[in-house]
């Protein structure tokens, strides 16, 4: 029995004790989390893959908080992705690692977000999370981009090795002003961003951290502007708009630090053998370029508005 069957049978037996049953689970991803439709209930069941004890003792506590965020967002009208009310959503034990249970949203087809549209749905994001109570990791999402780091200091890619030293230097600065940290989704990319009846909802809170200022909404549009150039529309659209950017040498810093982080990570979890390493590697062709330009833009677009 593969690892994915195992646990899958685990979370049949557990979803049985609360009164789902005749279940047909059907694997809709396998990534951080193992995310399973248990067909035929609107419920979703996010179990989080853990390779060690440690690994499960955060991973309760990263599903508990991602429970306490979305039910926060909703109190503040922010369109999200719901834990399930048809019973209690968790965390439950199941064998070695834990799980949530969400509301299923079915497909549908929605155009993508304009750029108004988009910096909407990112600025209510961040708007409501300063007001969320609850305790959220220093940097979280960040100190995986540092485990990253440390693993590549052995690579001889010296493309690798000019991404760490700019690294080491935000690294610094960040853990330095950590008085300016602010609640983030930390990870509020398009991907995030589920199509439901109702519009686009935000999902994926594992990640909610104290981070920099702009941070989610460089993390929208940094690899969209990595990938299509200064013109990408987004980005364009936030640089022009005073009221958005009103700090361009922070809105700069987060957005260096979101590609960083990016780029690094992806880096390390393909070298392992977990990720995509063709797009990572397409990510660290285009990330020193883009960083020794950045300043330069957006100085720029300020001159000019």
């Amino acid at each position: 029995m593969s690892n994915i069957d195992k646990l899958v049978s685990q979370v049949l037996f557990v979803v049985k004790t609360i009164g789902l049953v005749e279940i047909t689970p059907i694997v809709l991803s396998n990534g951080g989390n193992l995310i399973i439709h248990l067909v035929p209930h609107p419920i979703v069941a996010r179990v989080a893959n853990v390779i060690s004890q440690e690994e499960a003792d955060l991973a309760y506590k990263r599903l508990n908080r991602e429970l306490q965020v979305a039910r926060h967002l909703q109190i503040k009208n922010v369109p999200v992705l719901l834990p399930t009310d048809l019973v209690d959503a968790g965390p439950y034990d199941v064998g070695e690692t834990w799980m949530t249970l969400w509301n299923y949203v079915p497909p549908i087809q929605l155009q993508r977000p304009s750029p108004s549209e988009a910096v909407r749905l990112v600025s209510g994001l961040y708007i409501a999370m300063k007001d969320f109570s609850g305790e959220l990791p220093v940097l979280g999402v960040w100190e995986r981009t540092s485990q990253s780091a440390v693993r590549l200091m052995k690579s001889s890619d010296q493309r690798i090795q000019a991404l760490l030293k700019m690294f080491h230097k935000v690294d610094k600065q960040m853990r330095i002003e950590t008085n300016l940290l602010i609640p983030c989704h930390g990870d509020a990319h398009a991907r995030n961003l589920v199509c439901s009846s109702e519009g686009w909802i935000w999902t994926d809170f594992e990640d909610v951290s104290l981070m920099p200022a702009y941070w989610d909404l460089t993390s929208f549009v940094a690899n969209l502007v990595l990938f299509n150039g200064f013109k990408e529309p987004t980005f364009r659209y936030m640089l022009s708009n005073k009221d958005i950017v009103v700090d361009p040498k922070a809105f700069s810093f987060a957005i260096k630090a979101r590609i960083l982080m990016s780029t690094l990570g992806n880096l390390d979890y393909a070298i392992e053998g977990y990720g995509d390493l063709e797009f990572a590697t397409q990510q660290l062709e285009l990330a020193g370029n883009f960083l020794s330009q950045i300043d330069q833009i957006i100085e720029n677009n300020v001159r000019i508005n």
